[in-house]
């Protein structure tokens, strides 16, 4: 029975962890001052046109993460759930600082994918689901084999489910459907795609904790170009070395 708990418990994120629960806190108290305070939404929602330089409204592309549709609590609820549950084990991964980080980068990500369709669609755009993308596919690849409830009664392997949701959003881009953000989805879930393997968090992820998120997604793009300097000094040093001891087993020559 403590098994089988145990197990459930893995499926639906474990103990509530601080960054996922401070961000959950975060939108419940934005959805409330939505609800009480008249145009609040509309000030903080991402508008394309007002985010350009003619307006440059800068801020739009961070807030409209934190707002949530008032037509329903279903929007707010399905997705700080969604962060709950594959949101906890990253940032027991990472740790608080590195899961912040590729959060909202990958929300900023959703954002800047707002644009490619501008300005034959020029909607007002809200919700966490582009950074809740970006959460989603970081589980899929740092945990591919573990069990997730779809429908929260089909259980089957991190990596499918994180697969079937990346084609949907896509599919749902191209198709153009009205009434849902899907290029938001699919910035969010492209730009932790980037973050996971260009960046190079992923391989890290797998074999230790994540610390080292803080130096990759900190801006730091210096350290990776120092990185491939030294690589390949290191490269240009062996092939000296192999030069200069006849490319054997010999002794080396001075």
């Amino acid at each position: 029975m403590s098994y089988y708990r145990r197990d459930l418990s893995s499926m639906f994120g474990g103990p509530l962890t601080p960054a996922v629960k401070n961000l959950i806190i975060a939108n419940v108290v934005v959805y409330v001052l939505q609800v009480l305070i008249q145009n609040f939404t509309e000030w903080f929602t991402l508008v394309p046109s007002l985010v350009l330089p003619w307006n440059f409204q800068i801020w739009r592309v961070a807030t409209y993460m934190f707002l949530h549709d008032q037509a329903g609590f279903g929007h707010l609820f399905f997705n700080m759930f969604g962060l709950f549950v594959f949101g906890c084990a990253i940032e027991r991964t990472w740790g608080s600082q590195s899961f912040y980080r590729y959060y909202f980068l990958c929300g900023l990500g959703g954002a800047a994918f707002a644009f490619l369709s501008y300005p034959l669609w020029n909607a007002s755009i809200l919700g966490a689901s582009g950074a809740l993308y970006g959460v989603l596919i970081a589980f899929g690849y740092l945990f591919p084999r573990q069990q997730v409830l779809l429908f929260f009664a089909i259980p089957m392997e991190a990596r499918f489910f994180v697969a079937m949701f990346g084609i949907m959003a896509f599919a749902s881009s191209v198709s153009g459907q009205q009434g849902v953000a899907h290029i938001v989805h699919l910035g969010g879930f492209a730009t932790g795609y980037l973050l996971l393997r260009w960046v190079g968090v992923a391989g890290r992820g797998r074999r230790r904790s994540l610390g080292g998120l803080r130096v990759e997604l900190g801006g730091s793009w210096r350290d990776a170009y120092r990185r491939w300097r030294m690589k390949r000094l290191r490269k240009k040093f062996e092939d000296y070395y192999d030069k200069r001891s006849g490319g054997g087993d010999g002794p080396m020559v001075h």
